[in-house]
């Protein structure tokens, strides 16, 4: 007889089956094996929110599979995801497998699919958490609640087909408010000055105007910049009036998180983020490397903490120092603080072994695993370097105006001292060396007299707010506490896929259908929409998970408040009383025809 372990996927599956051996038999669920029924509601309100799961039909072959399985099982392992909805698949493998045998029931829980990682978890088995259980329950709950009972709503005064979403009607909500800024967004006119300086011996470098009078200003119209302009070009010889040189030091960016991540791949790939989330999952249960099998290459990648395994740094520090040198290993290990609802045993995303290089993988990846695997990489390697050292000039040049303000222009380089981090990874785009204009402003003297050589003046206008991309919305949720790791693509998705945002290079924009849907949510259930209530609820499912409030006692609040909202919604567009009861004195006094009968129907238009 062999041990059972249970997966989600196939593909997770074959990975760990090559890692170990005989003794396991292992299988794969599929996902959820039951969920709440697809045509019904399934949540008895009156009894505490009890869901009323189901076995799906696509699950029935897999159960009986892993029934038949578990009945000649030593011991059963249940090993999904490390996360909430992983716990819950878990549970619900179980209880639908706990009739089948008396052998005991496992939870393994790995961050990667590594043979260390999985023989650690099977030596550490635990039992399930039923507060990540609860958790996810809630989560299903509510969001069955909102979507059943809201949706109807804008059926009957939209279009059928439609439907609300506890938080994917917040991110379209975030979209169309951002819309309406841009469309509201009037531009104001400035002007910008420029000014080309030059030394006694020749040498020239540019400057912007900076300040006036020591403050900050602002020039509107074209006859001011040309009066500001000539002011100073008529004003006394510019002196410099300080140089100064700084060292400036950058710190490597934290490995990523799952919405880093996304923004990462959405601004580098133009992925969405469902592909990097489809491209992560291939990249986290196994990708085949020739003679070496199937190898997981990356950390489970559903995560928002920034925490790295102890084994791994140490790893990274031995790489870093071999390939690019000591002085890039700081003294001290980098570490990095997390938010505070981040889950501290949860880890970063990173590669499973630093060892495998992009360039070693390469030959057996597709081009967009090799993209999400490169920049997962160099993120994650970088965030183990030390500081990235440059030197920053920065001179003043003073003019008198011949209004008798003062004038202070400004001229910036940056020089390169030592790359660090940047020797892997810089989310700059550019990482121009300015040692020239450097050298120029680094060698002046204050007092040192220059003269004009050129002198320009820009008009300009302020621009509205950029509409989202995907990246952008997924750092405003995250910023907002919205959504989560493991929701993040699945809301980007859902808006998209209902018709009520569309991409329109690379930006989101809210449709018609898009409009009308959150004015009408907003407009009749903005506590339910509102953007503090939704990243309150996030929190309250945080605090189930930690264990500190129950599930249902979460749900019977939220219900008390959502009732009386729902049914304010729902007549919404009644008459005023006073309104109605006008119309029904005025039927008082109407004479009705007689009471019809057509075949078994009468039809009364009084009683109507």
């Amino acid at each position: 007889m062999k041990n059972l372990l249970i997966v989600e996927s196939p593909t997770k599956a074959r990975t760990i089956s090559r890692m170990l051996g005989n003794d396991y038999a292992i299988m794969a669920s599929m996902g959820h094996v039951r969920d709440l029924p697809e045509h019904a509601f399934g949540v008895d309100i009156e009894h505490d929110f009890a869901p009323q799961y189901v076995d799906s039909a696509r699950s029935a072959k897999i159960v009986r599979e892993l029934r038949a399985a578990a009945r000649k099982a030593d011991a059963v392992y249940l090993a999904p995801d490390p996360d909430r909805e992983g716990e819950a698949i878990a549970w619900h493998l179980a209880e639908v497998l706990k009739g089948t045998t008396k052998q005991p029931f496992h939870r393994v829980a790995f961050h990667e699919i590594t043979r260390s990682a999985i023989e650690r978890a099977l030596a550490e088995k635990t039992t399930i958490n039923m507060n990540l259980v609860d958790a996810q329950q809630a989560r299903r709950v509510l969001d069955r609640i909102v979507g059943y009972q809201v949706s109807p709503l804008l059926w009957s005064r939209l279009e059928k087909g439609i439907s609300a979403g506890r938080v994917q009607s917040v991110a379209l909500r975030l979209v169309v408010e951002r819309e309406r800024a841009i469309d509201a967004f009037v531009p104001e006119e400035y002007w910008v000055f420029s000014l080309v300086f030059r030394t006694g011996d020749g040498r020239e470098f540019a400057c912007r105007l900076f300040k006036i009078d020591g403050k900050d200003f602002k020039i509107t119209t074209g006859a001011e910049a040309e009066t500001v302009l000539k002011s100073i070009l008529d004003g006394a010889p510019p002196a410099v009036d300080r140089v100064a040189t700084a060292e400036r030091r950058r710190h490597a960016p934290p490995p990523f998180t799952t919405s880093t991540m996304q923004q990462a791949a959405s601004n580098a790939f133009h992925f969405s983020a469902t592909q990097t989330m489809r491209y992560a999952q291939e990249l986290y249960e196994g990708v085949e490397l020739g003679s070496a099998g199937s190898v997981g290459l990356i950390t489970y990648m559903r995560t928002d903490s920034v925490t790295i395994a102890r084994e791994a740094q140490e790893m990274a520090r031995t790489f870093i120092a071999g390939t690019y040198g000591a002085e890039f290993v700081p003294a001290k290990p980098n570490f990095f603080k997390n938010k505070a609802a981040a889950q501290e045993a949860h880890e970063a995303i990173r590669p499973t072994d630093i060892n495998r290089t992009p360039e070693a993988v390469a030959p057996y990846l597709e081009p967009a695993l090799l993209k999400l695997y490169t920049l997962i990489w160099r993120r994650f390697t970088a965030s183990q370097m030390s500081p990235c050292v440059q030197n920053l000039t920065t001179v003043d040049v003073a003019v008198t105006g011949a209004d008798r303000r003062a004038y202070t222009f400004r001229a910036t380089a940056t020089v390169p001292v030592f790359p660090g981090f940047t020797r892997v990874f810089s989310e700059e785009n550019t990482t121009k060396d300015e040692s020239g204009e450097a050298a120029v402003l680094g060698s002046l003297q204050e007092r040192q007299r220059l003269t004009v050589a050129d002198a320009k003046r820009e008009q300009k206008f302020t621009e509205p707010p950029p509409r989202y991309t995907e990246a952008t919305l997924i750092k405003a949720l995250e910023d907002n506490g919205i959504g989560r790791p493991s929701t993040y693509a699945t809301i980007l998705r859902t808006i998209q896929q209902r018709r009520y945002v569309s991409r329109e290079q690379g930006r989101l924009v809210p449709t018609e259908l898009g409009y009308k849907v959150c004015d009408f949510l907003v407009g009749h259930l903005p506590e339910l929409f509102d953007v503090g209530f939704t990243a309150q609820m996030e929190q309250e499912l945080d605090e189930i998970e930690n264990g500190t409030i129950a599930w249902t006692a979460m749900m019977r609040e939220f219900y008390e408040k959502f009732a009386p909202w729902l049914e304010k919604a729902k007549h919404c567009d009644a008459p005023a009383a006073e309104t109605a009861g006008t119309l029904l004195e005025k039927l008082a006094n109407v004479t009705f025809a007689p009471p019809e009968k057509r075949g078994r129907r009468t039809y009364d238009d009084a009683q109507f």
